[in-house]
């Protein structure tokens, strides 16, 4: 059975816009499509970018981590509880998670802007993404029934973010040497983040101030990692999520 990878990016004066990715059989290719760049036609763009390629080869994840909801009355409150369990999880120092946070929260690129991609942590407390504007990106990964995992998401009060994010996040955690990820939106109006840790997938609202144009993703690793395979795992390893 053949599938393929569909990626499609819409811009602005050569600033990124909006974006989908979806692994799909050919014959459901046409109709992806039309879905995806409905998604995205009601933002400004001069430029849409679309590729489609077959998949030579595809993995399976038994299934996607199990979602979590944790309500505070502060992004203080919120971060202090990720911080909790991200320490607990990584063994990594509380005061280095937190100052990595901050980044995210303030800008953790080089100019002071968000990533592109996400930063890699190991366990010293030590950034090991090859660039620090760009990090690295988790790319190819889809459900094997889409359309019946959103509408189970959807009964329960989630959106397709949730889908699109939990994807992400369980292809990570299925990596060996990736324990843990802190996440949040570049969207100043959404306010709900979340922490992934092996099996759980935990939203925690509000993680980050309304109003804050900054966002961004923090992939925790073990000291021994080795990067070029983490990185050929994360853009090129395609994986579907059986639901």
């Amino acid at each position: 059975m053949s599938y393929f990878s569909i990626k499609m990016r819409a811009s602005l004066e050569n600033k990124h816009i909006s974006g989908a990715e979806r692994v799909v059989k050919k014959e459901k290719i046409q109709d992806v499509l039309k879905d995806i760049y409905e998604k995205i036609s009601h933002k400004q763009f001069d430029n849409i970018n679309i590729k489609i390629e077959l998949i030579k080869d595809i993995f399976f994840i038994d299934k996607p981590l199990e979602i979590k909801d944790y309500k505070f009355d502060s992004p203080i409150e919120a971060n202090n509880f990720a911080i909790e369990i991200l320490s607990k999880e990584t063994g990594i120092k509380k005061e280095c998670i937190e100052k990595l946070i901050n980044l995210i929260h303030t800008g953790a690129s080089e100019n002071k802007d968000n990533m592109r991609g996400a930063m890699i942590v190991n366990q010293n407390c030590e950034r090991l993404e090859k660039d620090r504007n760009r990090g690295v990106r988790t790319t190819n990964v889809d459900f094997s029934d889409r359309e019946k995992f959103k509408e189970f998401l959807y009964k329960k009060g989630y959106t397709e973010r949730t889908l699109d994010a939990l994807a992400i996040a369980t292809k990570n955690l299925n990596y060996p040497d990736i324990l843990a990820e802190y996440c949040i939106s570049d969207e100043p109006d959404y306010i709900t983040g979340y922490i992934a840790i092996k099996n759980q997938y935990i939203r925690i609202t509000p993680l980050k101030k309304l109003g804050n144009p900054k966002g961004g993703r923090i992939y925790f690793v073990k000291n021994n990692t080795d990067i070029e395979d983490l990185y050929d795992y994360l853009q090129n390893k395609t994986f579907l999520i059986k639901v």
